[in-house]
């Protein structure tokens, strides 16, 4: 059993998922933060039951990155408390740069066949009703997100030449074509306690939202598109 969702927002950010401060984002999410996504939908904390399932993501919309400058606090976490809090922390004060999505859209197809029923069949009761039981970003708290439920598939996997709308494996056999914008990007696909990320794999990304021509690749038809369920 598939789903799908577009999630959209005016600004996004995906870091890598083993820093806290880094400025560099991935041009769409990883497995893990989709993950992440579907949890909030739900209301869940202790989501890595998640882990058991695979997704294809789409790029919709991406119009480029631009470099923005935030005031923070230095070990913000660290040093709060209620005399720091009443002081307005006067030091550690700090400015930080990092990069942002510009109106990042994305379709997301997800194979629940792996977790549990009563899982699976709650989250799909939130996202007919166009639920969030948490607020929903794209990737860190600065970036408010929404969703649009595309609804509930089924598919059949096949092999052959495509042209593929998903993220693709690094290793497939892909052609580069005039006219389109590729990028490669390493990313987690598991998650465990205590933030302990592995899985890692390269995959192969068309930014301007094109199909990328690959060769004898297992792939699969959900909702009229053709995509690589990771």
């Amino acid at each position: 059993m598939m789903v799908g969702i577009e999630i959209s927002a005016d600004f996004g950010h995906f870091s890598h998922p083993a820093t806290i401060y880094s400025s560099l984002t991935y041009p769409a999410p990883p497995k893990t933060t989709v993950m992440g996504m579907l949890a909030a939908i739900m209301g869940v904390s202790e989501y890595l039951f998640l882990n058991d399932i695979k997704y294809a993501c789409i790029v919709k919309n991406l119009e480029g990155k631009r470099n923005f400058c935030f005031n923070g606090i230095k070990d913000a976490l660290k040093e709060l408390n209620l005399e720091k809090v009443g002081a307005g922390f006067d030091k550690g004060r700090k400015q930080f740069y990092r990069e942002l999505l510009i109106n990042p859209s994305y379709e997301i197809y997800v194979d629940l066949s792996h977790i549990d029923c009563k899982e699976s069949k709650r989250l799909i009761e939130l996202l007919e009703c166009g639920k969030s039981m948490y607020q929903l970003y794209m990737g860190i708290n600065l970036c408010l997100a929404k969703y649009r439920f595309l609804g509930v598939f089924e598919s059949t996997e096949t092999k052959g030449d495509a042209y593929v709308d998903s993220l693709v494996p690094l290793g497939s056999d892909f052609e580069i074509e005039v006219g389109k914008n590729y990028t490669d990007i390493r990313f987690a696909t598991t998650v465990q306690k205590g933030r302990i990320f592995g899985g890692f794999c390269d995959f192969l990304v068309e930014t301007s939202g094109q199909a990328i021509l690959c060769k004898d690749i297992s792939h699969s038809k959900v909702n009229d598109k053709r995509v690589v369920f990771i």
